[in-house]
């Protein structure tokens, strides 16, 4: 709950979710855990303000899970305005790590090429997003900011 709530070290709550290898927990504890990371997820994707933003939600769920693969898949479904305007500010927030190649996964638990290769992931389907024009008219994106 407190992730949900706004709670500024979500970041670190995901890492140590992760560090607790939820997804091997008993089938109903580790289903209750992911669909608590689906539920906030998807609710960011449809709150224009979330008390944390989209990309920091977006960044845990990927820490804790190890996965970029569900959380673009959840994006892909949910490409209202909204969440559009959470994938400008996505493109902002991300805009070194997509020039240089870091990874913006501060707290990922598995090897460097695991992330590397989730961060290409991040970027293929970014890049996919752009060629099918999903942010044009964002106010982020026509602004420049």
């Amino acid at each position: 709950m407190v992730l949900a709530e706004g709670e500024s070290e979500s970041d670190l709550m995901a890492r140590g979710l992760a560090a607790a290898a939820w997804s091997r927990w008993p089938r109903e504890q580790a289903g209750a855990v992911a669909d608590f990371l689906d539920g906030w997820w998807t609710q960011t994707l449809r709150t224009k303000a979330p008390p944390i933003s989209a990309c920091a939600v977006f960044e845990a769920c990927v820490t804790a899970s190890s996965s970029v693969t569900p959380w673009l898949a959840r994006w892909e479904e949910e490409m209202g305005h909204v969440a559009r305007q959470h994938l400008a500010d996505g493109l902002i927030r991300w805009r070194e790590e997509l020039v240089s190649d870091d990874s913006p996964f501060m707290w990922w638990l598995g090897t460097e090429a695991e992330e590397q290769a989730a961060w290409r992931e991040v970027k293929r389907w970014l890049a996919g997003q752009a060629r099918a024009g999903r942010w044009s008219g964002c106010r982020s994106c026509a602004s420049g900011s």
